[in-house]
Order: structure tokens, then C-alpha cells, then sequence
């Protein structure tokens, strides 16, 4: 497994060769695991400051009614820090990814040019989530702690932009699996011979 991640890391801009599936998946495991801590560190800082605001207002002797909208206005805060977070994690596994995609469809004798569409609908995945921080924002802080009618009525109204949006981003995820399961090409193909590397 080690030798997986060390491979591709020092491989990350080689488009040209083959990767074999353990190769390939051992490294999207590291990617995988990399990519949860990095968003559970970020939520944890996001939530723990805004936890830390509500229990020092209550503490001070602030009403339950202005804790409550003060956790909703922290909430629009966390919320652009962990969409932003967010965008800016799937850019870089993205980056770390594409390389080791691109040869991981080499040696199934597919063209690398199957990456970068993969990579093109990863970004218009991303400009859509970009596009919507506002609104999530603005949508989470206009709404009163004790009016969840409202807030299911907003979310319906934008139900359509957001299915989208989370379509899209599982194009690549589908792709990614669908071709780094694809068999090996057995002994030599266009792309090289075969791969000797874990």
C-alpha cells in the first residue's frame, strides 16, 4: 500500500504509462482517507467555534431566543467555511487524482482524454457549489430558529438547482469507480508494457 501512494505521488504530473488497479486503488484509499480528515478537522474548527460563541452568550445570561438566532447567523459563517472548505479539498484530490486516473485507464487500453472530461465535469460541479455559498448563506441566516416551515419551503423553492449541482458531482465519482475497476490489459497495449509495480 505504501509503495502505491509513494508511486503516485512522485508520479504526479506522468500522463503517459500504466497503473494497475491495486496501485490505483490503494491510492484513492490514501486520497479517500485523506479527504474525510481534512473535512471532519474542518468541521470540527467551524462547529467548536460556533458551539464556543453560543455556550459564553448563554453563560453571559443572553435569552434562549438571541442564542438561537446567534447559533443561526454562525451557522451562515460555517456553512461558506465548510462549502469553501469543501471546494477547495475537491480541487486539490482532483489534482492528486488525475495523473494516476489518467494511467489507470491506460493499462484498461482507454484513452487519458476520458480523465480530463472526468476532471471538465468535476468543475462544472464545483463552479455550481461556488455559485450557491451565497445563497445556502443567506438562506440559512434569513430563516428564525423556530420557523422550519419557512425553511422547507426555501429548500424546495431552490430544490431543482441543488439536485443538479449534486448530480453532477457524482458523474466523476461514477467514472472514477466504473473505469479504475475496468480489467488490466494483459501483457503489452498502446500505452506501454505492463506495469511491474504494485
Amino acid at each position: 500500500m505504501f509503495e502505491a501512494i509513494r508511486y503516485n505521488l512522485s508520479n504526479l504530473t506522468n500522463l503517459s504509462g500504466r497503473d494497475t488497479r491495486s496501485t490505483f486503488w490503494f491510492y484513492v484509499l490514501f486520497l479517500a482517507i485523506i479527504q474525510v480528515v481534512a473535512s471532519f478537522t474542518l468541521s470540527i474548527i467551524a462547529g467548536g467555534a460556533m458551539m464556543a460563541d453560543a455556550f459564553q452568550s448563554a453563560r453571559a445570561g443572553m435569552n434562549e431566543a438571541a442564542v438561537s438566532q446567534q447559533i443561526v447567523g454562525h451557522m451562515g459563517s460555517m456553512i461558506r467555511v465548510s462549502m469553501w472548505g469543501s471546494v477547495v479539498i475537491s480541487i486539490l484530490m482532483t489534482v492528486l487524482l488525475a495523473a494516476s486516473f489518467t494511467r489507470r485507464l491506460h493499462d484498461s487500453d482507454k484513452p487519458g482524454w476520458i480523465a480530463g472530461l472526468v476532471v471538465g465535469f468535476q468543475l462544472v460541479s464545483l463552479a455550481l457549489t461556488i455559485s450557491m455559498i451565497g445563497e445556502m448563506v443567506a438562506l440559512v441566516t434569513a430563516i428564525k430558529p423556530d420557523d422550519s416551515e419557512a425553511m422547507r419551503e426555501a429548500m424546495l423553492a431552490k430544490q431543482g438547482k441543488y439536485a443538479l449541482s449534486g448530480l453532477l458531482g457524482w458523474i466523476p465519482v461514477l467514472a472514477v469507480v466504473v473505469f479504475g475497476v475496468w480489467p488490466s490489459t494483459d501483457g503489452d497495449n498502446r500505452y506501454g508494457p505492463e506495469p511491474d509495480h504494485i
